[in-house]
């Protein structure tokens, strides 16, 4: 029965973190395309991605707290739970809103990055806008 939880618990985690993949993958896409250009858009893209899977897998399967239904080692006073339905849904229940909860910083942490960027990208072409009518307007003023 606990392998069975285990399995189902990774199933739900890896299914939690592809649904967040499939979701966000056009805005990341765009994001990725206006602050890096087309040519390295789609390798970060995929990197993107696999931090997902992995942050969701990772935050959502817990094998720390699946210790708790394994027999006690020898020498040990504690005692085996045993995995009825309420504790299966119980654990099904945290991996999910772990596997989220996980992605979630992941999110937040590149979006905080590609806002960072996509300022940075846009005071430097602000910048070479006025450089240019700067260049522009004395040259105008040297044939006057």
């Amino acid at each position: 029965m606990f392998y069975a939880l285990f399995v189902a618990i990774v199933v739900v985690a890896l299914a939690a973190s592809l649904a967040v993949v499939r979701f966000f993958d056009p805005a990341v896409h765009k994001i990725l395309q206006r602050t890096l250009g087309p040519d390295l858009a789609d390798a970060w893209r995929r990197y993107i991605s696999f931090a997902i899977l992995v942050a969701g897998i990772s935050g959502g399967v817990r094998p720390w707290n699946l210790e708790q239904y394994l027999p006690p080692s020898a020498g040990k006073g504690s005692t085996q739970l045993d995995i009825t339905g309420a504790r299966w849904l119980l654990e099904l229940w945290n991996a999910l809103t772990e596997t989220l909860r996980s992605i979630a910083l992941i999110m937040l942490l590149f979006f905080l990055c590609s806002m960072m960027a996509y300022v940075i990208a846009r005071s430097l072409e602000l910048r070479r806008a006025r450089e240019l009518e700067a260049g522009k307007g004395g040259d105008t003023s040297g044939l006057e």
